[in-house]
């Protein structure tokens, strides 16, 4: 994961991994905490997009197998959730609508080159009152920011995130898969020329690729008389 480390007061910065509650969810495929954030609403497309994120748990999961958090940090937010429900369903509303603003915003840059203002500014407002509630640490190799267990840790990660992208990142590098099926997923191009088109070979891939074989077969055949 590209982006920088954090800390949560009273855990460890790393810890053994959680088993993984969600086997059957994809494999993060966006190369940046946000972009992998954003990719866990599917089919946008649709009447009724497929919501990886039901429950404020399912939020938590999502960003540890992201390598946003730690297990740690994970049993910590587990907790604050179990003793606050309510409290953790608001937090994750909020961290839907972070979600959005970070997929409109990205995605607007990847396939049209703009973006909304309005986006930015529910992106900022996040980051910003995450800075106002940490605070620094000295780190190995450089300090790092540090929060208190809280519920609303996970959106202020997701904000920053998306900051760090826009403003140091490799914005250029930023692409929506090309999949013809609707997928959207947003993922940053590592290839050493650029051209990587797909979020995944193994899916959207292969999927275009059997596409293409069948349509030059069917272009081959010879025409019904």
């Amino acid at each position: 994961m590209a982006d920088a480390t954090t800390q949560v007061a009273g855990t460890t910065s790393e810890a053994a991994a959680l088993p993984d509650p969600h086997p059957d969810w994809p494999e993060p495929v966006g190369g940046w905490l946000c972009l992998d954030v954003a990719n866990s609403l599917e089919g946008r497309h649709k009447d009724v997009p497929d919501d990886r994120l039901r429950t404020y748990a399912d939020l938590v999961h999502w960003v540890a197998r992201a390598g946003g958090l730690t297990a740690d940090q994970v049993a910590a937010l587990l907790a604050l959730a179990a003793d606050d429900p309510n409290g953790a369903r608001r937090e994750l509303r909020r961290a839907a609508d972070v979600r959005d603003a970070v997929f409109r915003t990205f995605h607007g840059l990847a396939t049209a080159g703009r973006t909304d203002p309005a986006d930015l500014a529910v992106v900022q407002e996040s980051h910003a009152e995450g800075l106002r509630h940490a605070r620094l640490v000295p780190g190995a190799p450089t300090f790092t920011w540090a929060w208190e267990p809280d519920l609303r840790l996970v959106r202020w990660l997701v904000a920053r995130s998306a900051v760090e992208l826009a403003t140091a990142g490799p914005l250029a590098r930023v692409k929506a898969c090309a999949s013809e099926e609707g997928c959207q997923y947003l993922f940053v191009d590592t290839s050493k020329n650029g051209s990587r088109r797909w979020c995944s070979m193994a899916h959207c891939g292969n999927q275009a690729k059997a596409r293409a074989l069948t349509e030059r077969r069917r272009a081959r055949r010879p025409t019904a008389r």
